[in-house]
């Protein structure tokens, strides 16, 4: 939309009705827009008249038209731009003379980068345009912008460049003002933004060896190696796998440098549901069974490391419900509406109050924010619980759909809850009240990452597109929401993790996506996505993820310095078993 500005100074208002002398011309020269001419002079005299007698009149004055400095302004461009490696991109402003002389602007061009350095190339340039012909184009150097002819209009670029590729990069930000040429008038013309997309590959993986074998369950890290399981789904032999050396010490193509495998396979062991570490043990779904592995008897290659978790009889752990580990304890939902609390050692310890029937079944995972451990059901109930006492303290029907997810934001301020297929929710994390609601225009088919450092969650849904909220006030954050996969792809499935590396400034999303409608019959994609900036990316593209790959939803971190990684695991591909991908951390 274009918008006008400017000053007005020495203007002379002249009359119609005057008497006297006005030009020595008989017509006063006008601007296209009709305005008189800077400089134009007039001669006024004053008169007297008793009717149409003239009675007296003064000398003659001369009059000078003042100069009307009067700008127009309009983008021509988006605001923001995802610049592929050795390319550029422009943000353009038309600027149009409205004003009634020649006239020019000083220009100022601010920039800034997250990490405080000036790694991408940024320049100002003049495209000179007559009657919509381009005159050629110049780069301002001094900020001072070409004189302009009334009604004419000129066209100003940014034009960025980014880093090469060698240079770690989270985008820049740029701000285009101008000061009228009397420094009377000071706009802001646009405020852009850039990233730069660059192609990456998977530097290390850990391999399960055969085709045939499926990784079914999510890997985890103990002592910093990773250890996982494929299974033979025809035999149903499961065999644990683990990496020599911690992931963050890897130096080559293979994750920990060499893999190793625990020398007793399990027979009839098909592992399902959540696969998480607590102290020593490795507590994973196995049938309808809890099991604890002995991560120190697998390195030891002893037989027998695993035993099953007790459950009160009658009663099954709920293995699809993600559980919450907290102070030593594991807190899994159980079929009975409970929450039971395990020790490190595999022991049940404690149980919560039954939730009541009318409230539903637990259907998203566990969350605890401070003592309190929030379930949500079925029939959209959230409830808290006294991790103390296992008294239920507060519940309330926050939703008419199932929770499916359930993540605490930054600061402890508000508990977000994805309710049915397209609901996002903010709740007071004490009183359960209402903080916002936010119905997205499509399905969400990711987990609810939030960030611990900042008042942000992001999420990605079905077309591929990422969104990201203040979690505070539900409101999309800037330049977001952004389709950061291809513009026909369509996903069934997904994951996000968030991090922060401790040595910088830029917080990244790591975003999985397994596609529903690829030729390969499935195949997974992963995006880097800079937070404060969406237009910044890495990608993973089919290639380096293994063609034909099926991944689990589970983004799991080494930690958060220089040296880890964000680990992905594919259940298989089209012509290996399953595998975990090693990206480093951005």
């Amino acid at each position: 939309m274009g918008r006008v500005w400017g000053v007005s100074c020495s203007i002379a208002i002249l009359y119609a009705a005057a008497f006297g002398d006005t030009s020595s011309t008989l017509v006063a020269p006008r601007t296209p827009h009709g305005l008189l001419w800077a400089g134009t002079t007039f001669q006024l005299r004053a008169v007297a008249s008793v009717g149409e007698t003239l009675v007296e009149y003064s000398d003659e004055a001369q009059v000078r038209v003042g100069k009307i400095i009067r700008w127009q302004w309009q983008l021509e461009s988006a605001t923001g731009a995802a610049v592929p490696q050795w390319r550029e991109a422009t943000f353009r402003v038309r600027l149009t003379n409205l004003g009634n002389g020649w006239d020019n602007l000083l220009f100022g061009l601010q920039r800034f980068e997250i990490e405080g350095t000036n790694t991408w190339g940024v320049d100002l340039l003049e495209s000179r345009l007559e009657n919509g012909q381009s005159l050629g184009s110049r780069v301002i150097t001094n900020g001072e912008g070409s004189l302009v002819h009334p009604t004419y209009s000129v066209l100003y670029s940014v034009r960025v460049r980014p880093p090469v590729p060698e240079v770690q990069t989270d985008g820049v930000w740029i701000v285009l003002s101008a000061r009228t040429s009397d420094h009377m008038t000071h706009q802001v013309l646009g405020e852009f933004v850039a990233g730069v997309v660059r192609q990456a590959w998977v530097p290390s993986r850990a391999w399960s060896g055969r085709p045939e074998r499926e990784q079914r369950v999510a890997p985890v890290l103990y002592q910093g190696r990773l250890f996982w399981m494929d299974t033979d789904t025809a035999s149903r032999v499961t065999r644990i796998s683990y990496t020599r050396d911690a992931v963050e010490a890897t130096r080559s193509d293979i994750l920990g440098n060499e893999l190793r495998a625990y020398q007793h396979a399990l027979q009839n062991f098909m592992p399902t549901g959540f696969s998480v570490v607590l102290g020593d043990g490795w507590f994973v779904g196995a049938g309808n069974q809890l099991v604890r592995i002995h991560l120190p008897t697998v390195l030891s290659n002893h037989p027998n490391p695993f035993t099953v978790v007790g459950f009160p009889q009658g009663v099954q752990p709920r293995l699809d419900v993600l559980p919450a580990i907290v102070n030593g304890r594991l807190f899994v939902a159980g079929t009975d509406g409970r929450v039971h609390s395990i020790n490190a050692s595999g022991l049940r310890v404690a149980q919560s109050m039954p939730i009541p029937a009318n409230y539903g079944e637990i259907s998203a995972n566990l969350v605890v924010i401070d003592r309190l451990l929030y379930v949500g059901t079925n029939q959209g109930w959230v409830v808290q619980v006294d991790l103390l006492t296992g008294n239920l303290r507060t519940a309330r029907r926050v939703a008419t759909q199932p929770i499916r997810h359930l993540a605490p934001a930054a600061f402890r301020r508000a508990l977000l809850a994805l309710a049915g297929n397209r609901d996002l929710l903010g709740i007071h994390p004490q009183q359960l009240t209402p903080l916002w609601h936010r119905t997205l225009p499509e399905d969400i088919v990711s987990n609810i990452a939030s960030s611990p450092e900042r008042e942000a969650a992001a999420l990605l849904t079905r077309s591929g597109t990422l969104y990201a909220l203040n979690t505070r006030t539900g409101g999309i954050l800037p330049h977001y929401p952004q389709r950061i996969f291809g513009e026909s792809d369509t996903f069934r499935g997904g994951a996000i993790g968030i991090m922060r590396r401790n040595d910088r400034r830029a917080t990244y999303l790591y975003v999985l996506g397994q596609l529903e409608n690829s030729s390969n019959g499935t195949q997974g994609l992963l995006r880097l996505v800079t937070l404060e900036n969406p237009y910044n990316r890495r990608e993973y593209g089919a290639d380096t993820l293994r063609i034909g790959s099926d991944y689990l939803p589970v983004v799991l971190f080494t930690g958060n310095s220089p040296s880890s990684y964000c680990l992905i695991a594919a259940r298989r591909d089209a012509s290996s078993g399953g595998t975990v991908a090693a990206v480093p951390l951005q």
